[in-house]
Protein backbone atom coordinates (compact mmCIF):
# COMPACT_ATOMS: atom_id res chain seq x y z
CA UNK A 1 0.00 0.00 0.00
CA UNK A 2 1.00 3.60 -0.52
CA UNK A 3 0.62 5.40 3.11
CA UNK A 4 1.20 9.21 3.87
CA UNK A 5 1.69 9.83 7.62
CA UNK A 6 1.09 13.35 8.46
CA UNK A 7 2.63 14.67 11.77
CA UNK A 8 3.47 18.53 12.85
CA UNK A 9 7.00 17.44 13.64
CA UNK A 10 9.08 15.13 12.53
CA UNK A 11 12.68 13.95 13.21
CA UNK A 12 15.68 15.79 13.32
CA UNK A 13 12.82 17.09 16.20
CA UNK A 14 12.80 14.95 19.08
CA UNK A 15 9.70 13.78 20.79
CA UNK A 16 7.74 10.81 21.71
CA UNK A 17 4.77 10.71 18.92
CA UNK A 18 7.72 11.88 16.08
CA UNK A 19 9.95 8.86 17.48
CA UNK A 20 6.74 6.80 16.88
CA UNK A 21 5.79 7.86 13.53
CA UNK A 22 9.73 7.33 12.39
CA UNK A 23 9.13 3.83 14.25
CA UNK A 24 6.08 3.30 12.19
CA UNK A 25 6.83 4.26 8.80
CA UNK A 26 10.13 2.51 8.74
CA UNK A 27 8.68 -1.16 10.21
CA UNK A 28 5.62 -0.64 7.44
CA UNK A 29 8.42 0.06 4.92
CA UNK A 30 10.37 -3.07 5.63
CA UNK A 31 7.55 -4.64 5.46
CA UNK A 32 6.82 -3.91 1.93
CA UNK A 33 4.49 -0.45 1.86
CA UNK A 34 5.00 2.65 0.42
CA UNK A 35 5.44 5.05 3.10
CA UNK A 36 5.96 8.86 2.45
CA UNK A 37 5.60 11.51 5.71
CA UNK A 38 4.54 15.18 5.47
CA UNK A 39 5.48 17.38 8.49
CA UNK A 40 6.65 21.42 9.21
CA UNK A 41 9.38 22.71 7.62
CA UNK A 42 10.21 24.95 11.12
CA UNK A 43 11.35 23.01 14.25
CA UNK A 44 9.47 24.13 17.23
CA UNK A 45 12.29 24.35 19.95
CA UNK A 46 14.48 26.57 18.00
CA UNK A 47 12.87 27.54 14.56
CA UNK A 48 15.58 25.76 12.47
CA UNK A 49 13.97 25.73 8.97
CA UNK A 50 14.88 21.90 7.03
CA UNK A 51 15.04 20.83 3.82
CA UNK A 52 11.75 20.90 1.65
CA UNK A 53 12.38 17.65 1.17
CA UNK A 54 14.84 15.02 2.09
CA UNK A 55 15.38 11.08 2.24
CA UNK A 56 15.26 9.49 5.87
CA UNK A 57 16.44 6.12 6.84
CA UNK A 58 15.10 5.27 3.30
CA UNK A 59 11.98 7.73 3.77
CA UNK A 60 11.06 10.79 2.01
CA UNK A 61 10.18 13.26 3.98
CA UNK A 62 7.54 16.34 2.76
CA UNK A 63 8.33 19.69 4.61
CA UNK A 64 5.81 22.34 4.27
CA UNK A 65 5.56 25.81 5.38
CA UNK A 66 2.88 27.34 7.80
CA UNK A 67 1.58 30.12 9.65
CA UNK A 68 0.90 29.97 13.66
CA UNK A 69 2.07 28.68 16.50
CA UNK A 70 2.54 25.05 17.99
CA UNK A 71 -0.62 25.98 20.02
CA UNK A 72 -2.48 26.64 16.53
CA UNK A 73 -0.88 26.72 13.07
CA UNK A 74 -2.20 26.53 9.12
CA UNK A 75 -0.68 24.57 6.58
CA UNK A 76 -3.01 24.14 3.89
CA UNK A 77 -0.24 23.25 1.64
CA UNK A 78 -0.76 19.21 3.28
CA UNK A 79 -4.36 18.58 0.59
CA UNK A 80 -1.78 19.08 -2.71
CA UNK A 81 0.38 15.76 -1.04
CA UNK A 82 -2.24 13.49 -0.41
CA UNK A 83 -3.09 12.78 -4.02
CA UNK A 84 -1.87 9.22 -4.76
CA UNK A 85 -1.69 7.82 -1.38
CA UNK A 86 -3.99 4.85 -0.51
CA UNK A 87 -4.86 5.52 2.93
CA UNK A 88 -3.58 8.97 5.22
CA UNK A 89 -2.49 8.56 8.79
CA UNK A 90 -2.93 11.79 10.55
CA UNK A 91 -1.25 12.28 14.11
CA UNK A 92 -2.53 14.52 16.57
CA UNK A 93 -5.60 16.61 16.77
CA UNK A 94 -4.40 19.51 15.29
CA UNK A 95 -4.81 21.55 12.31
CA UNK A 96 -4.09 18.60 9.63
CA UNK A 97 -6.79 16.59 11.02
CA UNK A 98 -9.29 19.32 10.76
CA UNK A 99 -8.53 20.47 7.19
CA UNK A 100 -8.20 16.94 6.21
CA UNK A 101 -11.13 16.15 7.45
CA UNK A 102 -12.99 18.89 6.05
CA UNK A 103 -11.67 18.38 2.53
CA UNK A 104 -12.30 14.90 2.17
CA UNK A 105 -14.77 15.41 -0.22
CA UNK A 106 -11.87 16.87 -2.18
CA UNK A 107 -9.20 14.56 -2.15
CA UNK A 108 -11.42 11.22 -1.17
CA UNK A 109 -8.38 9.52 0.50
CA UNK A 110 -9.04 6.87 3.44
CA UNK A 111 -8.13 8.69 7.49
CA UNK A 112 -6.56 7.56 10.08
CA UNK A 113 -6.33 9.70 12.98
CA UNK A 114 -3.66 8.66 16.16
CA UNK A 115 -4.35 10.72 19.25
CA UNK A 116 -1.13 10.77 20.99
CA UNK A 117 -3.21 13.13 23.61
CA UNK A 118 -4.26 15.42 21.59
CA UNK A 119 -3.49 18.93 22.39
CA UNK A 120 -4.01 18.45 26.53
CA UNK A 121 -0.72 17.58 27.31
CA UNK A 122 -0.89 20.78 30.06
CA UNK A 123 -3.39 22.92 31.40
CA UNK A 124 -2.37 26.18 29.58
CA UNK A 125 -5.35 27.81 27.71
CA UNK A 126 -7.38 24.95 29.05
CA UNK A 127 -10.66 26.89 28.47
CA UNK A 128 -9.82 27.89 24.60
CA UNK A 129 -8.78 23.79 23.75
CA UNK A 130 -11.90 22.78 25.83
CA UNK A 131 -13.85 24.52 23.37
CA UNK A 132 -11.90 24.34 20.51
CA UNK A 133 -12.23 20.24 20.98
CA UNK A 134 -16.34 21.16 21.31
CA UNK A 135 -17.22 23.07 18.15
CA UNK A 136 -14.44 21.87 15.91
CA UNK A 137 -12.19 18.40 16.64
CA UNK A 138 -15.34 16.47 17.41
CA UNK A 139 -16.92 16.89 14.15
CA UNK A 140 -12.75 16.12 12.15
CA UNK A 141 -13.12 12.74 14.36
CA UNK A 142 -16.21 11.90 13.18
CA UNK A 143 -14.58 12.33 9.76
CA UNK A 144 -12.35 9.84 9.84
CA UNK A 145 -12.49 6.14 9.17
CA UNK A 146 -10.73 4.63 12.22
CA UNK A 147 -9.85 6.40 15.07
CA UNK A 148 -6.09 4.49 16.84
CA UNK A 149 -6.37 6.01 21.07
CA UNK A 150 -2.51 5.31 21.85
CA UNK A 151 -3.50 4.75 25.51
CA UNK A 152 -7.19 3.95 28.19
CA UNK A 153 -6.73 7.76 29.01
CA UNK A 154 -7.52 8.60 24.96
CA UNK A 155 -9.49 5.93 24.35
CA UNK A 156 -11.75 7.79 27.37
CA UNK A 157 -11.45 11.19 25.60
CA UNK A 158 -12.04 10.57 22.08
CA UNK A 159 -13.05 7.05 20.78
CA UNK A 160 -16.63 7.75 21.37
CA UNK A 161 -16.67 10.73 18.34
CA UNK A 162 -15.75 8.29 15.69
CA UNK A 163 -17.23 6.00 13.25
CA UNK A 164 -15.37 3.03 14.72
CA UNK A 165 -12.22 3.36 17.62
CA UNK A 166 -9.41 0.83 17.84
CA UNK A 167 -6.89 1.56 20.56
CA UNK A 168 -3.12 0.37 19.85
CA UNK A 169 -0.64 1.64 22.39
CA UNK A 170 2.40 3.02 22.04
CA UNK A 171 4.92 0.35 21.00
CA UNK A 172 8.87 0.03 21.26
CA UNK A 173 11.61 -2.20 20.16
CA UNK A 174 12.18 -4.09 23.85
CA UNK A 175 14.33 -6.45 22.05
CA UNK A 176 17.04 -3.39 20.98
CA UNK A 177 16.62 -1.54 24.84
CA UNK A 178 17.52 -5.03 26.61
CA UNK A 179 20.98 -5.23 24.51
CA UNK A 180 22.49 -2.38 26.34
CA UNK A 181 26.37 -2.64 27.29
CA UNK A 182 28.07 -2.25 30.28
CA UNK A 183 26.94 -3.27 34.03
CA UNK A 184 24.41 -0.90 36.19
CA UNK A 185 26.33 1.79 38.77
CA UNK A 186 25.02 1.82 41.82
CA UNK A 187 23.25 4.96 42.75
CA UNK A 188 22.71 5.87 38.80
CA UNK A 189 19.32 7.51 38.14
CA UNK A 190 17.75 9.10 34.95
CA UNK A 191 15.44 10.69 33.55
CA UNK A 192 14.48 11.22 30.02
CA UNK A 193 11.84 13.62 27.98
CA UNK A 194 11.73 17.17 26.55
CA UNK A 195 12.19 19.82 29.30
CA UNK A 196 8.92 21.38 29.29
CA UNK A 197 6.16 22.33 31.73
CA UNK A 198 4.33 18.56 31.93
CA UNK A 199 7.40 16.69 32.05
CA UNK A 200 7.59 18.86 36.18
CA UNK A 201 11.39 18.31 35.94
CA UNK A 202 11.48 20.92 38.75
CA UNK A 203 9.76 18.36 41.10
CA UNK A 204 12.02 15.61 39.94
CA UNK A 205 14.59 17.55 41.01
CA UNK A 206 13.42 18.48 44.43
CA UNK A 207 12.73 14.67 45.30
CA UNK A 208 16.35 13.75 44.22
CA UNK A 209 17.58 16.68 46.43
CA UNK A 210 15.91 15.59 49.27
CA UNK A 211 16.98 12.12 48.10
CA UNK A 212 21.07 13.14 48.45
CA UNK A 213 21.02 14.27 51.67
CA UNK A 214 19.81 10.65 52.83
CA UNK A 215 22.14 9.18 50.19
CA UNK A 216 25.09 10.93 49.26
CA UNK A 217 26.12 8.48 46.29
CA UNK A 218 22.94 9.51 43.97
CA UNK A 219 23.87 10.34 41.03
CA UNK A 220 20.85 12.01 37.94
CA UNK A 221 21.78 11.77 34.51
CA UNK A 222 18.87 14.21 32.74
CA UNK A 223 18.58 12.84 29.01
CA UNK A 224 16.35 15.76 26.76
CA UNK A 225 16.43 19.29 25.51
CA UNK A 226 13.66 22.10 25.29
CA UNK A 227 13.16 25.18 26.56
CA UNK A 228 13.03 25.39 30.26
CA UNK A 229 16.77 23.80 30.39
CA UNK A 230 18.87 26.51 31.65
CA UNK A 231 15.95 27.24 34.64
CA UNK A 232 16.06 24.09 35.73
CA UNK A 233 20.27 24.10 35.29
CA UNK A 234 19.84 27.39 37.85
CA UNK A 235 17.18 25.30 40.10
CA UNK A 236 19.64 22.80 40.48
CA UNK A 237 22.52 24.56 41.34
CA UNK A 238 20.18 26.70 43.82
CA UNK A 239 19.42 22.80 45.29
CA UNK A 240 23.06 22.41 45.82
CA UNK A 241 22.62 19.28 43.29
CA UNK A 242 24.48 21.25 40.57
CA UNK A 243 27.64 18.72 40.37
CA UNK A 244 24.95 15.28 41.09
CA UNK A 245 23.14 15.80 37.74
CA UNK A 246 24.12 14.98 34.59
CA UNK A 247 22.43 17.33 31.70
CA UNK A 248 23.37 15.19 28.16
CA UNK A 249 20.99 16.79 26.11
CA UNK A 250 19.32 15.07 22.99
CA UNK A 251 21.56 11.73 22.35
CA UNK A 252 21.61 9.12 19.49
CA UNK A 253 19.22 5.89 20.46
CA UNK A 254 22.54 3.86 21.09
CA UNK A 255 23.66 6.33 23.42
CA UNK A 256 20.04 6.29 25.59
CA UNK A 257 19.84 2.87 25.42
CA UNK A 258 23.62 2.27 26.73
CA UNK A 259 22.52 5.06 29.81
CA UNK A 260 19.13 3.23 30.67
CA UNK A 261 21.09 0.22 30.95
CA UNK A 262 23.54 1.80 33.27
CA UNK A 263 21.18 3.24 35.49
CA UNK A 264 19.46 1.81 38.19
CA UNK A 265 16.42 3.34 38.58
CA UNK A 266 14.25 5.43 36.22
CA UNK A 267 12.37 8.67 37.31
CA UNK A 268 9.15 10.76 35.79
CA UNK A 269 7.62 13.35 37.69
CA UNK A 270 5.69 13.56 34.53
CA UNK A 271 1.85 15.14 35.50
CA UNK A 272 0.27 14.53 32.05
CA UNK A 273 1.57 11.73 29.68
CA UNK A 274 -0.28 10.67 26.31
CA UNK A 275 1.50 7.12 27.10
CA UNK A 276 4.93 7.11 28.35
CA UNK A 277 7.06 5.45 25.84
CA UNK A 278 10.64 6.76 27.47
CA UNK A 279 9.30 4.63 30.93
CA UNK A 280 8.66 1.37 28.57
CA UNK A 281 11.94 1.83 26.75
CA UNK A 282 13.42 2.46 30.70
CA UNK A 283 11.86 -0.77 31.62
CA UNK A 284 13.10 -2.85 28.78
CA UNK A 285 16.51 -2.21 29.28
CA UNK A 286 15.88 -3.29 32.96
CA UNK A 287 15.52 -0.04 34.72
CA UNK A 288 13.28 0.21 38.03
CA UNK A 289 10.84 2.70 37.64
CA UNK A 290 9.70 5.47 40.09
CA UNK A 291 7.14 7.36 38.71
CA UNK A 292 4.63 9.85 39.47
CA UNK A 293 0.94 8.53 39.78
CA UNK A 294 -0.77 9.40 36.54
CA UNK A 295 -3.39 7.31 34.63
CA UNK A 296 -0.74 6.76 31.66
CA UNK A 297 1.76 5.39 33.79
CA UNK A 298 -0.83 3.50 36.52
CA UNK A 299 -1.79 1.63 33.00
CA UNK A 300 1.77 0.19 32.61
CA UNK A 301 3.13 -0.49 35.95
CA UNK A 302 1.89 -2.86 38.92
CA UNK A 303 2.73 -1.07 41.62
CA UNK A 304 5.96 -2.63 43.52
CA UNK A 305 5.56 -5.33 40.94
CA UNK A 306 7.31 -3.71 38.15
CA UNK A 307 8.10 -0.14 39.32
CA UNK A 308 6.41 2.13 41.74
CA UNK A 309 4.14 4.95 42.06
CA UNK A 310 4.71 7.54 44.02
CA UNK A 311 3.22 10.73 44.91
CA UNK A 312 5.87 13.70 43.62
CA UNK A 313 4.02 16.78 44.47
CA UNK A 314 5.38 15.30 48.15
CA UNK A 315 9.42 16.24 47.82
CA UNK A 316 10.12 14.66 51.48
CA UNK A 317 7.85 11.54 51.35
CA UNK A 318 8.44 10.50 47.87
CA UNK A 319 11.82 11.10 48.74
CA UNK A 320 12.25 9.04 51.54
CA UNK A 321 10.10 6.00 49.09
CA UNK A 322 12.63 6.42 46.28
CA UNK A 323 15.73 5.72 49.31
CA UNK A 324 13.70 2.32 50.69
CA UNK A 325 13.77 1.66 46.80
CA UNK A 326 17.10 2.20 46.27
CA UNK A 327 18.42 0.32 49.15
CA UNK A 328 15.79 -2.69 48.07
CA UNK A 329 17.32 -5.83 46.11
CA UNK A 330 16.22 -4.57 42.15
CA UNK A 331 16.58 -7.69 40.34
CA UNK A 332 13.38 -8.81 40.48
CA UNK A 333 11.92 -5.86 39.50
CA UNK A 334 14.56 -5.25 36.23
CA UNK A 335 13.48 -8.42 35.31
CA UNK A 336 9.88 -8.12 35.52
CA UNK A 337 9.97 -4.30 34.06
CA UNK A 338 11.88 -6.51 31.10
CA UNK A 339 8.68 -8.84 30.88
CA UNK A 340 6.04 -6.00 31.43
CA UNK A 341 8.00 -3.73 28.67
CA UNK A 342 7.98 -6.75 26.06
CA UNK A 343 4.31 -7.17 25.88
CA UNK A 344 4.75 -3.54 24.37
CA UNK A 345 6.86 -4.65 21.27
CA UNK A 346 6.54 -3.18 17.61
CA UNK A 347 6.55 -6.99 16.57
CA UNK A 348 2.69 -7.34 18.00
CA UNK A 349 1.52 -3.39 16.98
CA UNK A 350 2.65 -3.40 13.65
CA UNK A 351 0.73 -6.36 12.65
CA UNK A 352 -2.30 -4.06 14.30
CA UNK A 353 -1.86 -1.14 12.06
CA UNK A 354 -1.44 -3.04 9.06
CA UNK A 355 -5.07 -4.72 9.43
CA UNK A 356 -6.43 -0.83 10.19
CA UNK A 357 -4.71 -0.20 7.13
CA UNK A 358 -5.94 -3.17 4.72
CA UNK A 359 -9.65 -2.49 6.29
CA UNK A 360 -10.04 1.08 5.34
CA UNK A 361 -7.29 1.19 2.68
CA UNK A 362 -8.21 1.55 -1.30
Amino acid sequence: MRLLHVIRQYPPAIGGAERFVADLSSRLAARGHQVEVVTLNRRWRDGLRLPDHEVINGLPVHRIPYIGTRLFFVAPKVLSLVKGFDLVHVHHTDFFLDYLAATRFIHRRPLVVSTHGGFFHTDDHSAIKQLYFAVITQHSLRAADVIVPNSSSDEKRFARYGRKAIRIDNAIDSHFFSRGRGQRVRGRMITVGRLVTNKNVKALLKVFAFARVQRSDLILTVIGDGELRGALENYAEGLGIRDYVRWLGEVSDEQLRDELCAAEIFLSAATHEAFGLSLLEAMAAGCAPFVNDIEAFRDVIEDGRDGFLANYANAAEAASTLIRVCESPLDSLSSNAKIKASLFDWDKAIIKFEKIYLEVGR
